[in-house]
């Protein structure tokens, strides 16, 4: 399930429907992609764009804490992982917190991806064993 959000069973769960329902009664992701991309960012994805801003109201300008890391492979896997972090938050019904580091985000998202993909493992073992 994307952003491993899932529930039981990686089934889609009462949060999940939540959070889509918010963001389409706010009709908020071309308008806030449009803020993001106003704000000077070149290329932004939608999970970037609905982290930072979830709702309509938001404040022009505000981005994730930038990543300056050398190394790309952990810079990026940091940069997901803020992003990850964000929608959990936003999922929860909490406020972004834009300004989290990106070493707290990446450190933070190992255990919940390691519960996902044993989760994953047992399913697919399970569907397999049984075909």
């Amino acid at each position: 399930m994307e952003e491993n959000m899932a529930g039981d069973g990686q089934l889609p769960d009462e949060e999940l429907f939540g959070l889509y329902r918010r963001w389409a009664a706010g009709g908020t992701r071309r308008h806030t992609a449009e803020r993001v991309l106003d704000s000077g960012v070149a290329i932004i994805g939608m999970g970037t764009a609905l982290a930072v801003t979830p709702t309509a109201d938001a404040r022009p300008g505000e981005q994730l804490r930038p990543v300056t890391w050398s190394g790309k492979a952990l810079a990026s896997a940091a940069g997901m992982a803020q992003v990850r972090h964000q929608m959990r938050r936003i999922a929860r019904e909490s406020r972004p917190t834009p300004n989290t580091h990106p070493a707290f985000a990446l450190i933070s998202e190992r255990p919940k991806q390691r519960r996902a993909l044993r989760r994953y493992r047992a399913w697919l073992s399970a569907s397999q064993g049984a075909a």
